[in-house]
């Protein structure tokens, strides 16, 4: 028995849907005035979790909030949007500061991971 093409063009389309359905999304918003030239959007940007090293100076640029859904809602899959947000802003480094998982939808709703971090550029003098 031969299937209709519009059922094998629903059904690849709704695969497609459920493929994509993790989502991941970065947004950096500015604490200060002076703004600075963006690096690459891959460029290599320190990830701080335990505090700045003793004695290193460095002045804040923004924070970067970033939110991970279903199966791309760990740290993992949500670093990395972070940190070209912190490049794209001119960062030397993010300072990890909170971490929220929640249910979006209900009892049985998908996994939602926010994280929020401290885009910092370092003093040199």
């Amino acid at each position: 028995m031969k299937m209709p093409s519009s059922f094998l063009r629903l059904a690849s389309f709704l695969a497609m849907i459920v493929l994509a359905g993790g989502c991941v999304n970065a947004t950096f918003i500015p604490t200060q005035s002076t703004a600075y030239p963006p690096k690459g959007m891959y460029c290599e940007i320190e990830v701080i979790s335990s505090g700045v090293p003793e004695g290193k100076r460095y002045e804040e640029l923004g924070i970067v909030e970033a939110e991970g859904s279903a199966w791309k809602s760990d740290l993992e899959d949500v670093l990395p949007k972070m940190m070209e947000e912190g490049c794209l802003a001119g960062g030397d480094a993010l300072i990890m500061r909170s971490s929220d998982t929640y249910s979006s939808g209900g009892r049985d709703g998908v996994p939602v991971q926010r994280i929020s971090a401290t885009v910092i550029r370092w003093e040199t003098k």
